[in-house]
């Protein structure tokens, strides 16, 4: 009995797919669709988004958090994009959160969305 391992990588970067073959990975060609991988409880297929604003006008490249309500547990963190919209996904249907926003400048204090609620992304 042969065991193989695999790895999985996405996210983020372009790949070089010709080292990836002088490695001896397998690339999978592309479904069409996004996986949704679930390793524990606090992931699914919820979503959380919204948009950084400052001083009421749209602020990007914010560091943008995402906390379990309940355990105060860091789930992800992502940059707001140039139109300040952020987007959180893989996270449990239903789940309690709050959103912890920070000004790259650091010129203001962080802002927190409370009581945000995961919504079902497959919608």
């Amino acid at each position: 009995m042969s065991l193989k391992i695999f790895r999985a990588f996405w996210g983020g970067y372009t790949p070089d797919y010709a080292k990836l073959a002088e490695r001896g990975y397998f690339v999978m060609p592309s479904i069409g669709k996004k996986i949704i991988t679930v390793a524990n409880a606090n992931q699914g297929f919820g979503i959380a988004k919204g948009t950084v604003k400052k001083l009421g006008k749209i602020y990007p490249s914010a560091q943008v958090c995402l906390f379990r309500k309940d355990t105060r547990a860091l789930l992800w963190e992502t940059t707001s994009k140039s139109d300040g919209s952020y987007r959180f996904r893989n996270i449990a249907i239903g789940l309690e959160c709050f959103v912890v926003a920070f000004d790259p400048a650091q010129q203001y204090n962080a802002v927190i969305q409370d009581k945000v609620k995961t919504k079902d992304g497959r919608l």
